[in-house]
């Protein structure tokens, strides 16, 4: 992955140098060039490996009989137990995850 990431950063600074001199037609590219970095990048830091080996999964919109004006999924941990009473929520840096119809969830698929 690093040799990618090294490739396109000087990729990066020839569009840069071509904005510079006046060719406004490589900022489409210069745009693609960030994101495609921004993404390796983080793929890089969380230690993600081979994409086959997740899924990607849409979370649908909750119909309008289960939620309100303002209503989000919750990720719980069951810890073990089918009680829900004894189910946690999930609270990165204490504050609850909170998901949206749009948004994703990543899983690794079992091996």
């Amino acid at each position: 992955m690093n040799k990618i990431i090294e490739l396109l950063q000087k990729e990066r600074i020839k569009v840069v140098d071509a904005l510079k001199h006046g060719n406004q037609q490589e900022l489409p590219y210069l745009q693609q060039i960030d994101k495609a970095l921004g993404w390796l990048k983080l793929i890089e830091e969380k230690g993600l490996d081979g994409v086959g080996r997740y899924d990607i999964h849409s979370l649908p919109d909750l119909p309008p009989e289960m939620s309100g004006l303002y209503s989000f999924y919750h990720i719980m941990m069951d810890c073990e137990n089918s009680n829900i009473e004894d189910w946690k929520e999930y609270k990165p840096n204490g504050q609850p995850l909170l998901l949206g119809f749009e948004d994703i969830v990543i899983t690794r698929k079992s091996k």
